[in-house]
């Protein structure tokens, strides 16, 4: 899968759904249209009559017309104000609980692992999970605009019902839908959807108010015009609603096809993509989620959620006969008999690495930089999840100490592991680091600080630590943001200069944190063309040719780069002008570019950084830094003993 390819194709898919939108909505008044012009000519008799008719009422058509066309335009920017705040607002909406990222239950514990451990091989934010504990099905979705508000939802059925490596399989489709740039469209659609059927809702709340108050003859005699716009609006509605259905089934079916192969490709495991299905083709209640609201995301399940007549034309998701031969294709067509719960491996609250019988006391040996013989090889790594990766993420995480893990996930600590990393070896500025901390934080968060810097956390295993933190740290109260956040910036400014871990460490909070807490943040302008950010991107090419002790020289560094975006006047800039507001402006207009410029210029970041032929973990926290603000998640670095040409997709 081409991470930028995937991001290409779903922009476009966005310019469709616009086009269909504008389609539907023309469609749906033009029928309205025609609908009046059927009622005229039954009353008039003749065509040529109807149509005199229809003309003398120009105005009055041009009118509904303007009507019509304004309530769909509201009914989507209501529903968009809705759901700014991303996934959350979709996975309350389906009564969704979110999970404590510190659950003993075993059935929880595991789903928190699974995506956490996907996260991790993946270079994506650790997401919140929300649990359906209503539905008995076997389903779910990921949602959100950015990784940044993304959740992972999944049924009560699901983490009931299906084993690890069915759920890694379900978990590997959605982490898909996220990577292929899905998200997004879904969240848009849902906005669109509602748009096309809000007339058929104002219908039904009038045809109620109707039935409840028309008791009296009098009240019977003024309901006329109301159950008239009622009838009418569930008319239209019902227009809608076909519309939408039909547009929800041409941008919906065949990304589930991509998403079943993507996850196979991910986990190596045909038979559990298979096993999942067959099982929800034995369960009785199979993949339908019982919500009301059920119906507006259906687009956004594993499988199909809501029942559909016409099931080829309005179904979102191909027949689960077809999925399940096309990644089985020795499949006799029968579906065996559900033996109940399957066992939980390992115990309550274990680890990956305990429910895959590794004990925590295995020795890894990992190099102190990751060998690379071209820099497209690190570029090919943007959105890449298998199993070398997964395998990699689970080493990483067993080797960071269980009780910092345990910190990560708790929300009262995990602020306490954000600063633990921040901490300066010095002691002078240590001191003030701490008084910090005190004075907003109190005597008990300092001394539990002073416990996790303690462990002295290898380098390689700071930023994996952080992401395991974002879902405990989302779950801190909304006027205690602002006072984490500050700290965060004091602690990192203690010394007077502002070295690059701790901008990426900043940069990372503020991008996985800040839509959680300030949802009405405006996106900047999109596609600008690389060509009109060469300073910017000079700069950022610049802070990474700082980083480290380059053999040949930074000048050296920064030339490799360089050649890659063949700009004729760019310059290295100073290490005093690449702090750490110049470099937030500079990424902020960079992520603006279109995926084929993000690619040359990440490219050109890698041949920076590995100029020497290597990269360090100093430079590889960097490098995954900029590529997170660029919105290309970037797993972490494996080991040197891995042949450069296991990076090639």
């Amino acid at each position: 899968m081409d991470f930028f390819e995937s991001q290409e194709k779903a922009r476009r898919k966005s310019g469709v759904l616009v086009f269909l939108f504008f389609l539907a909505t023309g469609g749906i008044v033009l029928t309205v249209y025609l609908l009046v012009f059927l009622l005229l000519l039954a009353n008039v008799g003749t065509a040529a009559g109807a149509w005199s008719e229809l003309l003398g009422m120009a105005d009055l058509l041009a009118v509904l017309g303007g009507v019509i066309l304004a309530v769909i335009g509201l009914g989507t920017l209501f529903k968009m104000a809705q759901l700014r705040s991303g996934g959350a607002a979709v996975a309350e909406l389906l009564g969704g609980r979110p999970l404590s990222p510190d659950s003993c239950d075993q059935h929880e514990r595991r789903v928190l692992n699974v995506v956490e451990e996907m996260a991790l091989a993946s270079g994506l934010p650790v997401p919140p999970v929300y649990l359906l504990d209503k539905e008995e099905g076997i389903n779910a979705f990921a949602a959100g605009r950015t990784p940044g508000d993304a959740v992972v939802g999944v049924t009560a059925g699901t983490a009931k019902l299906l084993t690890r490596s069915e759920l890694q399989a379900v978990i590997g489709h959605e982490f898909s839908h996220i990577l292929n740039g899905d998200m997004r469209l879904n969240i848009r659609l849902m906005s669109v959807i509602h748009g096309l059927v809000i007339l058929g809702l104002a219908g039904r709340v009038l045809l109620r108010m109707v039935a409840y108050g028309g008791g009296r003859s009098r009240d019977r005699k003024s309901s006329v015009i109301p159950l008239f716009l009622g009838i009418s609006f569930m008319v239209i509605g019902s227009l809608g609603m076909f519309f939408g259905s039909l547009i929800k089934a041409a941008v919906s079916r065949q990304r589930e096809y991509l998403a079943d192969a993507s996850s196979v490709q991910f986990t190596r495991d045909a038979g559990a993509m298979a096993g999942t299905l067959k099982k929800i083709g034995a369960l009785a209640q199979g993949s339908r989620l019982e919500n009301p609201n059920a119906p507006q995301a259906s687009h956004m399940y594993f499988a199909q959620g809501v029942n559909v007549l016409m099931t080829s034309l309005f179904a979102t998701h191909p027949p689960l006969e077809e999925r399940i031969r096309r990644v089985d294709p020795a499949w006799d067509g029968s579906f065996p008999a559900l033996s109940g719960v399957p066992p939980v491996e390992g115990r309550a609250g274990s680890s990956p690495a305990q429910e895959h019988g590794l004990d925590g006391s295995a020795s890894f040996a990992f190099s102190k930089g990751v060998v690379v013989d071209r820099p497209e090889y690190l570029t090919a790594t943007i959105g890449r999840l298998d199993q070398v990766h997964i395998a990699h993420a689970r080493e990483l995480r067993l080797r960071i100490p269980g009780q910092l893990i345990e910190a990560a996930h708790d929300p009262s600590r995990a602020p306490a592991i954000v600063f633990s990393l921040l901490l300066d070896s010095r002691e002078e500025i240590a001191r003030r680091q701490y008084a910090v901390i005190e004075a907003q934080y109190g005597q008990e968060t300092k001394a539990e600080v002073t416990r996790l810097e303690a462990f002295n956390l290898e380098r390689a295993l700071r930023l994996p630590l952080l992401d395991m933190c974002f879902p405990a740290l989302r779950l801190m109260l909304f006027d205690r943001y602002p006072v984490f956040k500050s700290v965060v910036l004091e602690l990192i400014k203690a010394d007077g200069r502002v070295g690059l871990f701790e901008w990426a460490l900043h940069r990372a909070v503020l991008r996985h944190l800040e839509p959680a807490f300030r949802v009405s943040q405006k996106a900047g302008l999109r596609h600008a063309p690389l060509s009109g950010l060469g300073r910017e991107a000079s700069l950022i090419l610049s802070a990474l040719a700082h980083v480290g002790e380059h053999p040949q020289g930074s000048q050296a560094a920064f030339a490799q780069g360089a050649k890659f975006l063949n700009f004729p006047d760019m310059v290295l800039r100073p290490r005093r002008e690449c702090g750490i507001q110049a470099l937030d402006q500079a990424l902020n207009k960079l992520n603006a570019l279109k995926e084929k410029a993000k690619r040359e210029l990440i490219t050109a970041c890698a041949a920076v950084v590995a100029a020497d032929g290597k990269v360090s973990p100093a430079q590889g926290e960097v490098l995954r830094a900029v590529c997170d603000a660029l919105e290309c998640p970037m797993p972490p670095l494996l080991p040197e003993f891995l042949d450069s040409s296991n990076f090639m997709g």
